[in-house]
């Protein structure tokens, strides 16, 4: 079965940054991007985890090159989440796989490419879908091996910043 996936987008240049066990309450996650897009920080990716006893841990990605303005903003960060702990992780990469309105038409999308990547070893730390889009966060040195199989399997070539 072909799969509607038109482009994959690399990019081996960004940083996953995880605030652990923050307040589940309204208004957090908007008070923590005003701060990011005020220092000039934009989020890449998003994800939240589930709630438990009003906490929760939030993850995204940035790009490389902004990781010090967190840095430099952490402990307010964590002070105005009421967070516990915040980790950085600069060995990840995003893959995107543009679908246009097709990808969300198409029941077995994701599945057949996690399917790929697991057969390949590579492990999937994030993931995030939209209507026409599946995003992945992986460790950056499996890269290659992803876009192997990926190529292999799928026949798509990355764009981006995918660099051997």
């Amino acid at each position: 079965m072909a799969l509607p996936l038109e482009e994959v987008w690399v990019n081996r240049s960004v940083v996953k940054i995880i605030l652990k066990s923050i307040k589940d309450k309204p208004g957090v996650a908007a008070q923590l991007f005003e701060i990011l897009a005020n220092e000039g920080v934009n989020a890449e990716l998003i994800v939240q985890g589930p709630s438990s006893k009003g906490r929760t841990d939030l993850a995204f990605l940035i790009l490389e090159s902004q990781l010090p303005k967190i840095l430099e903003k952490q402990e307010e960060i964590l002070e105005m989440v009421d967070g516990r702990d915040i980790s950085v992780d600069k060995k990840v990469a995003l893959l995107v796989f543009y679908g246009g309105k097709e990808l969300s038409k198409r029941p077995g999308v994701a599945a057949r490419v996690f399917d790929i990547l697991a057969q390949a070893g590579v492990n999937i730390e994030m993931i995030s879908t939209s209507l026409e889009s599946l995003s992945i966060v992986i460790r950056e040195n499996r890269v290659d091996d992803a876009i192997i199989a990926l190529r292999d399997n799928l026949g798509v070539e990355p764009e981006g910043s995918y660099q051997r």
